[in-house]
């Protein structure tokens, strides 16, 4: 028997279970750290269980999904709604035309898209663009929270109508939670419209504007000491 990969299977075990926290004497710990990576295995799961998913029919249309990407050891994440074609094609969030419109939001606020863990909601793209259903946005909440867990940002930018269905279970109106700073256990996540939406919407690039920059101010309160 393979000691370490035992405890490993017992440990990821525990955690699937939603035990977070063990106790242990110092020479235990030691011993963790030098010989189970447990965060990076999961974390290699979680991207391994998106790439394999057949959770809902979106599978069957997909050309892959897509995990990710960005910087890991960040503590800012980026959630969008889910992939358009060329996302599903290039196999990264952002690519295209729309690629340049969150360059320029960014800056607009000092930052790039290299400051963040880009990631979805939903991890497939959908018949003709249409909203995911309730069954796809399901099927794919815990790989997305699992990310947050492993990740641990501490402060999230949301853009679009689908990440609030993740973590919101009575489906609050959007113009009830756009643009106000909302505490989520150990990080904070700010709502605002997609640029897709802002783009067909003109109207709506001022509303943006402003919770960019409730962003800034977040980012700056939170990451002035660090």
């Amino acid at each position: 028997m393979n000691l370490i990969e035992e405890i490993k299977k017992y440990f990821v075990y525990l955690n699937e279970l939603g035990f977070y926290s063990f106790p242990a004497t110092e020479k235990f710990k030691k011993f963790l750290q030098n010989n189970i990576h447990l965060s990076e295995n999961t974390l290699e799961k979680i991207k391994n269980a998106i790439a394999n998913c057949e959770k809902c029919p979106l599978h069957r249309t997909r050309k892959q999904p897509i995990w990710g990407e960005g910087n890991q050891e960040s503590k800012l994440m980026l959630i969008s709604d889910y992939p358009n074609k060329d996302e599903d094609f290039y196999g990264k969030p952002f690519v295209g035309s729309i690629e340049e419109i969150l360059k320029k939001m960014l800056l607009s606020i000092k930052l790039k898209r290299e400051d963040f863990f880009i990631t979805h909601a939903v991890k497939c793209k959908t018949p003709g663009g249409r909203p995911p259903e309730l069954e796809e946005i399901l099927a794919c909440k815990t790989y997305l929270l699992k990310q947050i867990k492993f990740l641990k940002p501490k402060l999230i930018l949301a853009f679009g109508f689908t990440p609030p269905k993740i973590f919101f279970e009575h489906n609050p109106t959007f113009s009830s939670i756009r643009g106000q700073p909302i505490k989520i256990k150990d990080f904070i996540i700010l709502f605002t419209y997609h640029p897709n939406y802002m783009l067909k919407n003109p109207a709506v690039k001022r509303l943006v504007w402003e919770d960019l920059q409730k962003f800034r101010k977040l980012y700056e309160q939170i990451f002035k000491n660090s």
